[in-house]
């Protein structure tokens, strides 16, 4: 289960990132009962690794298919999918969360490795301030600071 988190180190933020992408049947914006249960999995694992968590994202895609589908049936098809997903988020996660939601719509796939963009990725965001994570930045002074006035100019 561990397999289904991708942790991201951002070394200018220092910011650990949970995900998890979902994929959706052809014109779906419901989760069946095997993606909710995988949600629900997914946030179990992720309260075992840290206490608490700030916000959460949630993308969501459609692909348009004319005639069938245009960009904006594809749009309102992927708004769909993330309204579904950020309430599951929000009814299976434990604590309140603030949830921020993405929706895009694609002519041609995102990328080779895919052969649709029916997904929603879902990421949460943990409270480093609250854990017990290493600083992220040890060799600097978290009081450190540089007084404006006392820096020169030097023109050559």
């Amino acid at each position: 289960m561990l397999a289904l988190f991708t942790a991201c180190n951002c070394a200018s933020a220092c910011q650990r990132i949970i995900q998890i992408t979902l994929t959706f049947a052809d014109g779906s914006a419901d989760l069946d009962r095997t993606q909710i249960a995988r949600l629900a999995g997914w946030i179990g694992n992720a309260n075992a690794m840290f206490a608490k968590y700030t916000s959460a994202g949630v993308e969501a895609g459609a692909t348009a298919k004319p005639p069938e589908r245009t960009p904006k049936e594809a749009m309102q098809l992927a708004r769909m999918r993330a309204d579904n997903v950020a309430l599951a988020l929000k009814t299976l996660f434990p604590a309140p969360l603030d949830v921020e939601k993405f929706a895009h719509s694609y002519r041609e796939k995102k990328s080779s490795d895919v052969d649709v963009n029916d997904f929603a990725a879902i990421q949460i965001y943990p409270d480093l301030k609250t854990s017990r994570l290493p600083d992220c930045n040890p060799g600097l002074r978290t009081a450190w600071s540089v007084n404006a006035s006392s820096i020169q100019r030097t023109v050559a």
